[in-house]
Order: structure tokens, then C-alpha cells, then sequence
């Protein structure tokens, strides 16, 4: 994932940013996802976890997450991501959530917003909460058709402006598909009319409900246009739109050399790229499923590395990060795409295409960038800026920047 704004100048994110690689230097943690339960009141067909009124008969206990809270203070991390399922619908939802306030860790909530009322809205705000990430998929038919309850897409909506009266930066997420692409720059507009600050677009991940459903995800040809409307918008002197891209960092290089035709300086974004990749994985980030299970990804449940139970997460993001330590494969290796350092290629879609079941293997090439051009072949010689930028900030050149 990466806030393409806050990572080429400055946006709604860059704090959250600047907290991540602080902490990634620092060694310790730079961001931790927390599904605290696996529970939903919605079934969103394409939901990765396929989250349902199920409990995981494993799920740490109420004490366990306060502990668990307390092991984030210690190891550093200054993000938690809060998500589910629902997570408010887990009955200890404003413990944890007051222990992060208390341990000053900075929480994100991922809801599907619809047990957000006005009362419980200055309740987040109290405790820290300055942004909340939900889910919009479309038309409000499109939406309550996709969550499988009726009303949803209203509840979202009213929540929205709920949470903006209080003040509270909302981020509105959208699994993008064959299906609601015919909308997605209608949402991005409902975004701007709202007042929302960031809007997140993830390719579609199947894993979960959506298993085996490649074909609903749209073509390279499509989100290279969508790129090209994220670069005319961040242009535009009267936008403000924070993008995040999730799930295909193949995006960003591309956003890159866009912005190098256009003339823009982009030595920032690229400084920030020798420091983390646009995948997250094996770079200070993990996540935490309900059962406790530590992933380098949330995106698949099943590729664990151990359980927190049985590891302290100093020990944890050591081992993720070793997965950085290999280089990708494929169209993805070093020696035949210059990007390796900066994209990687998404890792989970790697794992997941080489046989999950059999262990799978996180390097191998991803077939989804939007790049796959021949070896050398470039539209902008994005490593060539990189280096330049280097040169005139006084920092060693393509080595430094693009890792290479």
C-alpha cells in the first residue's frame, strides 16, 4: 500500500508516514494490522477473510488483547490498524481501543460504519481516533448488493458526515472489479463532495469468498487509466485527494514516470522508496489475525509465519523482515526490472498463485504488473532520476535511492 500523495509531497498521510519510517529505523515495528475479530454483520462476496457471526474458536481472549497492546507500547510500534470483521462488534472493542489511546499508539479503525452513531463518533475521537477507513463499492444498489443487507450503503454515507462533524478524517476504501469499475470515478467524486481525505483503491485479492474469481479483477489497461486520472488529479492546484494504492505496487513506478514526464521533481518519493517498497511485506509492517496468528500480509490469512502467542514481536518482525532479504523472481528479479527495489511486485499474490497449500513461494514474479515491459524498456529512465535527484541532494546515486 502506498499514499501516493504524502510519498511524492506532502498530503493527508505524510505524519502517519513519517511515524513508519521513524520507526522502521529505529528497528522497531513501522505499522501493525489487527484483526481483533473475525466477526461481521455483513458478507461482502468478496470479502478476503470471508468474516461472518462466527467466532474463531481460538480467538484470544479479552486480557490476552490488552496484553497484546501492552507488548505494541514495548516494541515501539507507533501505528495499529484496527480491523475485523467488524470490530465493533467484539464486546471488549473500547478496551483495546482505550489501552492504545493510553499506550499512545496512534489507531486507525477499519469499520464498515454501520454501528458508528453520534455518541460512540466522539468516543473514537477521545480516544485518539483521528481517521476511520470504510468500505464503498458503488451505487447504493451495487453496494447492498455486494454487503448482501439492504441499507448498508445509506448507514455508510450517514456515518460519514457523522464522523467529518466530529471532525474525524475518514478514508474510503474500495476493492476495485470488473464489477464497480463503471463507478469508480463517480466514488471518487462522492469522496471530494464529502469531504473525505483519503480514498483507497485495492486490486482484488482472491482469497477468502472470492477465491478463484480471477477474472473479476480489471485489466492493466484500466488501472493504467486510473493512474493517469490519479496524476491529473494531484496536478490540479484545486485537488487534495490523498490516493492509496493497495495489493499492485506495480502502480507507483508508473505514477513515477508519469510525474517525470510531466516535469515534476519526484526525488522525495524515491527516497522514501530506498526505505520502504511499495509491498509491505518483509519492511517493518505485519499483521495480527484475531487467533493471533502473525502474517506478513493480511490479504492472506493462511500465509502465517508463527503466533504471538509463542513469539514477542521484536521476534516477529525480524522474521518478516527477512523476507526482505530475497530478491523477487521472474519479471520481478533484479536483473531484468530496474524497479525491484521500489515495487517488488505484490507478495501475497506470489504466494497465493505458486500453491498456497503447498507453502507457496512469496518471491516468485507478479504477473499483474502493469509495467511488463521487455528487459530495459522504459518510457522514463525512472532510475536515472533517482539518481540525479540523489546527485543534487548530495546523496550517493542510484545505490542510495533505488536500492540498486
Amino acid at each position: 500500500m502506498a499514499h501516493v500523495r504524502s510519498l511524492f509531497f506532502t498530503g493527508a498521510a505524510s505524519e502517519s508516514e513519517a511515524k513508519a519510517q521513524a520507526a522502521k529505523k529505529a528497528g522497531h515495528p513501522s505499522s501493525l494490522i489487527w484483526n481483533i475479530t473475525n466477526r461481521c454483520n455483513l458478507k461482502c462476496s468478496h470479502c478476503y477473510m470471508a468474516a461472518d457471526a462466527h467466532i474463531l474458536p481460538d480467538q484470544l481472549s479479552d486480557e490476552e488483547t490488552i496484553q497484546l497492546v501492552d507488548r505494541m507500547h514495548e516494541a515501539g510500534c507507533p501505528v495499529v490498524f484496527i480491523s475485523g470483521g467488524e470490530p465493533m462488534l467484539r464486546p471488549n472493542f473500547w478496551e483495546i481501543l482505550e489501552r492504545v489511546h493510553e499506550c499512545g499508539i496512534k489507531p486507525t479503525i477499519s469499520t464498515n460504519c454501520t454501528l458508528v452513531t453520534e455518541d460512540n463518533a466522539q468516543r473514537l475521537k477521545d480516544n485518539g481516533v483521528k481517521w476511520i477507513a470504510t468500505s464503498l463499492y458503488g451505487t447504493r444498489e451495487y453496494h447492498d448488493e455486494l454487503t448482501r443487507v439492504p441499507g448498508t450503503y445509506d448507514k455508510v454515507m450517514a456515518a460519514v458526515r457523522t464522523l467529518r462533524a466530529h471532525d474525524i478524517g475518514v478514508v474510503l476504501k474500495t476493492a476495485i472489479t470488473v464489477g464497480n469499475w463503471p463507478f469508480i470515478f463517480d466514488m471518487i467524486q462522492i469522496a471530494k463532495d464529502e469531504g473525505v481525505g483519503i480514498f483507497y483503491i485495492c486490486d482484488l485479492i482472491t482469497s477468502g469468498r472470492s477465491e478463484g474469481e480471477e477474472a473479476l479483477r480489471i485489466t492493466k489497461e484500466q488501472w493504467r487509466e486510473l493512474c493517469d486520472f490519479i496524476v491529473d488529479d494531484m496536478l490540479d492546484p484545486d485537488s487534495h485527494m490523498e490516493y492509496d494504492i493497495g495489493a499492485i505496487p506495480s502502480t507507483i513506478p508508473y505514477i513515477a514516470e508519469k510525474f517525470i514526464e510531466r516535469g515534476v521533481d519526484v526525488s522525495k518519493g524515491l527516497e522514501r522508496l530506498s526505505l520502504f517498497s511499495a509491498c509491505p511485506v518483509g519492511q517493518g509492517h505485519m499483521a495480527i489475525n484475531s487467533a493471533g496468528d502473525i502474517m506478513p500480509c493480511q490479504f492472506s490469512q493462511e500465509w502465517t509465519v508463527g503466533n504471538i502467542r509463542d513469539m514477542s514481536i521484536e521476534d516477529a518482525v525480524k522474521l518478516l523482515r527477512a523476507l526482505d532479504e530475497q530478491p523477487s523472481e521472474g519479471q520481478c528479479a533484479p536483473e531484468v526490472c530496474a524497479y525491484t527495489h521500489i515495487c517488488r511486485g505484490c507478495r501475497v499474490k506470489a504466494w497465493m498463485r505458486t500453491g498456497a497449500e503447498n507453502g507457496g513461494n512469496p518471491h516468485s514474479e507478479d504477473f499483474s504488473c502493469i509495467l511488463n515491459k521487455a528487459e530495459g524498456e522504459r518510457d522514463v529512465d525512472l532510475a536515472a532520476a533517482g539518481a540525479a535527484a540523489g546527485a543534487a541532494a548530495g546523496a550517493a546515486p542510484c545505490k542510495t535511492i533505488c536500492g540498486h
